[in-house]
């Protein structure tokens, strides 16, 4: 049985919340519905969850604030907001789960699935790295969650060589030579990383073209990365990654 929270200061996003949870034939119990942040946190520190369903912005004491009063969270939670595109892509490279209001059955079953899957405590540096975003929401992330076995693991974006897929995984290839292994599409990963310049060079491989050191002609083209990895450009490509990387040798 997967014990359950809700804490929302609007009592029609609990109620939608209880009733979409209780259509989901899966095990989930409800403990607990909560519209007063303080009544919650109260009933958290006695009977504490699996699952905490939070709401962010609330008076008088904020998701953040409630959590802060729980360290160490044992817990997962699944946040819901009605934050704006800015505040969804900063919980997007935190790796840590949301729902967008107005909640659907479909965000729900969606959610619920994915953490089934996945189980991960969040750590005190997601919580710290979506804090930073949410302050600085217009600007460029510099860093991202990637989800490992068992955690997480936090890296500067300028520091990621490029992305090989692996079926439903992904290795990310860092300038320091790790390589880590993240349970995430390459997809996933492209949807991130794009608007910091990376390019789908192929089906398989995503390249920061920074680290870029080399260009070959040979079999349809291949590009040479800092890490001496020659990395194949798929013909539908190959023009785009030539325009990239003329305008690269021009700055």
């Amino acid at each position: 049985m997967t014990k359950i929270i809700i804490i929302d200061d609007e009592a029609h996003s609990t109620n939608v919340l209880k009733h979409m949870i209780n259509k989901v034939d899966a095990g989930y119990t409800i403990i607990g519905i909560f519209t007063s942040p303080l009544e919650g946190l109260e009933f958290i520190k006695k009977y504490p969850p699996d699952l905490l369903f939070l709401d962010i912005e609330m008076p008088n004491m904020n998701g953040f604030q409630l959590l802060d009063n729980l360290q160490p969270v044992d817990f997962d939670i699944i946040f819901t907001t009605a934050y704006d595109q800015y505040a969804v892509k900063a919980f997007r490279y935190s790796a840590i789960t949301y729902l967008q209001k107005p909640i659907t059955e479909k965000d729900i079953v969606k959610a619920l699935s994915y953490w089934e899957q996945r189980r991960r405590k969040t750590s005190e540096k997601q919580w710290n790295l979506l804090r930073e975003y949410l302050v600085n929401r217009q600007q460029k992330q510099p860093k991202i969650a990637l989800p490992i076995a068992g955690g997480y693991h936090i890296v500067a974006i300028a520091n990621i060589v490029r992305c090989q897929s692996d079926n439903n995984y992904t290795y990310v290839f860092c300038d320091d030579d790790n390589k880590i292994l993240i349970s995430r599409t390459l997809k996933e990963i492209e949807e991130l990383l794009k608007e910091h310049n990376f390019v789908r060079v192929h089906q398989s491989h995503l390249i920061n073209p920074n680290f870029v050191k080399g260009i070959l002609k040979h079999d349809g083209g291949s590009l040479v990365m800092i890490d001496n990895t020659e990395v194949p450009v798929s013909r539908q490509k190959s023009k785009q990654v030539s325009k990239i990387l003329e305008k690269m040798l021009q700055m």
